[in-house]
């Protein structure tokens, strides 16, 4: 059956749009849409489209209607931005997760001991308290086993220009850590797993 709406067409997935909208007596009514650039590239590659999809839940999530959210959307274009130049995909998850948790005011702490303030020392058995946010050292472990490396890994997804991601190849070791840290202050903070979360773990399976 073709299709009567002319507005279709403009909308597509991995789309920044303009959209024009009529209020309506109970919903606006959109009488104009027009595709202001569109990320191509990510529809080629699996597991970027399953990052790219899973970055823009976590960001729809965060946002309420009517109230703009501009560093949140700027979060979402770079990380489109960096899976198109060919960033690593599990890479671009985790500075998303880690991003939005900042954005929203629970960003964890990653350079001192939540309970007496000490930086760790390099080789230190470090835990990760997802509840109360952040790294606990070797005396106060309480939590998941966190590594050395996984902890210069979300260092650096916070202090690096985004950019500097297309360059990182790390083992997978710190990088699973990592999401598993992530994961469960994601998981604190919206109450239940994205949905689009279990189809990414298929896809990087």
């Amino acid at each position: 059956r073709k299709p009567t709406s002319r507005l279709g067409g403009g909308v597509e997935p991995f789309a920044e749009l303009e959209v024009a909208l009529a209020t309506g007596r109970t919903f606006d009514i959109v009488t104009q849409v027009q595709s202001r650039r569109v990320w191509l590239g990510l529809r080629d590659r699996l597991k970027s489209s399953a990052v790219a999809w899973y970055a823009a839940e976590l960001v729809e999530r965060a946002t309420s209607e009517e109230q703009p959210e501009p560093q949140l959307y700027e979060l979402l274009i770079h990380a489109w931005d960096l899976l198109e130049a060919g960033a690593s995909d599990e890479l671009v998850a985790r500075w998303v997760e880690l991003g939005l948790l900042d954005a929203a005011g629970h960003g964890p702490e990653l350079d001192q001991c939540l309970d007496c303030g000490r930086a760790p020392i390099e080789g230190e058995g470090l835990r990760w308290d997802e509840a109360a946010g952040g790294i606990r050292c070797a005396v106060h472990g309480e939590g998941l086993p966190l590594s050395s490396d996984a902890l210069r890994l979300l260092r650096a997804l916070r202090r690096f220009p985004p950019e500097q991601l297309t360059q990182l190849r790390l083992p997978s070791g710190p990088l699973a850590e990592a999401d598993r840290a992530l994961r469960g202050s994601i998981l604190l903070l919206y109450g239940h797993e994205p949905k689009s979360r279990s189809f990414l773990d298929e896809v990087m399976a």
